[in-house]
């Protein structure tokens, strides 16, 4: 066998090898997206028993979507549950009354008026 055949050998045992590692690499992806796909589907059914069991599945589809877009920005909040908590809760303060660290409005005075 001259060299160039033993060449000839090795690239189509390469290239063989190369097919293969290609199927495994789809086969092993494809795992992948299915579990990805079964992950996604389990928490949509687990968030569906949350919203059912919440009761709000008696809400009409644009009343739940107006409050899901309103609860969107709090997926950002470093602690959402507190800060809905403190939105929604009894004992929040009025607006009118004064929040601590922040200075009092000074009172309004009417400016001087010259005299003469």
């Amino acid at each position: 066998m001259t060299r160039a055949e033993r060449l000839a050998q090795t690239e189509v045992r390469a290239r063989a090898k190369l097919d293969a590692d290609r199927t495994r690499l789809k086969q092993v992806q494809a795992q992948q997206r299915d579990a990805e796909r079964q992950a996604v589907h389990r928490r949509r059914v687990l968030v569906g028993k949350l919203v059912d069991e919440a009761g709000l599945f008696s809400l009409d589809d644009a009343t739940l979507a107006g409050l899901f877009a309103r609860l969107a920005p709090l997926v950002d909040a470093p602690d959402p549950v507190a800060i809905l908590e403190g939105l929604l809760s009894d004992s929040a303060s009025p607006a009118c009354a004064s929040v601590p660290g922040y200075a009092e409005a000074a009172p309004r005075v009417a400016p001087a008026v010259p005299v003469g």
